[in-house]
């Protein structure tokens, strides 16, 4: 995301909440589920597509996605990607957390054009930095009884433990190129498109990824409008 003024950052988390890790545990080599608890939990439940962004910097930020919030007892969880790059500030930042540190979450909330609306079908395509966001997803689907279906590229490493997290979804394995598996999926998936052809589309996770992904869903029929994006990060880009 784009640095902002230190004023500006500041504000920010002074509007934020305070949370204190609880655990951090390492599922795969890519993939590390950190537990946090706050008050603030306990009086607000989970929207699937909230995000919160955590300060690495004076003057920057980076965005996670909650996997969940319990109210009952005042907890969230977080799956974190690690990407290629295990230098990158935000990364650096997570791997350092231990349990009884605090950190400041920046609100707690979605992007008007990106949210979940209760769709009663629904798809949701992304890799491994969403599997937050797909799993929070496929929970909420399940309980408001909505048809839903997620598509998940994720690293090898981790496939086991999105197989595990996502029953029922379609988990590719994914290679050295970002959202190639899930180009071929979409090629060769024409039956189960027709499934879902009227359903809410959600997109999200590699930003060169999802133009693709938009235009071979368009290509095959589905509405623009009812296609949402949701980039996490992007080749050539710091970060977002």
């Amino acid at each position: 995301m784009a640095k902002v003024p230190k004023i500006l950052a500041d504000l920010a988390e002074r509007r934020g909440f305070t949370a204190r890790v609880l655990a951090s545990e390492v599922l795969a080599p890519t993939l590390t589920r950190i537990t946090f608890t706050s008050d603030y939990f306990r009086d607000h439940a989970l929207s699937p597509c909230d995000v919160t962004s955590f300060r690495i910097a004076p003057d920057d930020f980076r965005h996670y996605t909650p996997e969940s919030v319990d109210t009952d007892s005042g907890t969230a969880t977080m799956l974190i990607h690690r990407h290629d790059d295990s230098d990158a500030p935000g990364t650096a930042m997570l791997d350092s957390l231990r349990p009884g540190d605090e950190l400041t979450w920046c609100g707690m909330t979605s992007a008007r054009n990106f949210r979940w609306t209760s769709p009663a079908n629904a798809v949701a395509i992304g890799d491994t930095s969403t599997l937050g966001l797909l799993v929070a997803m496929t929970r909420r689907a399940k309980q408001e009884d909505a048809r839903f279906l997620a598509v998940a590229e994720v690293d090898p490493c981790a496939l086991p433990y999105a197989r595990e997290l996502l029953p029922g979804s379609v988990v590719l394995a994914a290679n050295s190129t970002p959202g190639a598996a899930v180009d071929d999926w979409l090629s060769t998936s024409q039956p189960k498109l027709d499934e879902v052809a009227q359903a809410t589309v959600y997109l999200a996770g590699h930003g060169q990824s999802i133009q693709r992904q938009r235009d071979a869903l368009r290509n095959r029929g589905f509405d623009r409008k009812a296609i949402k994006t949701q980039p996490y990060w992007a080749t050539g880009k710091v970060g977002l």
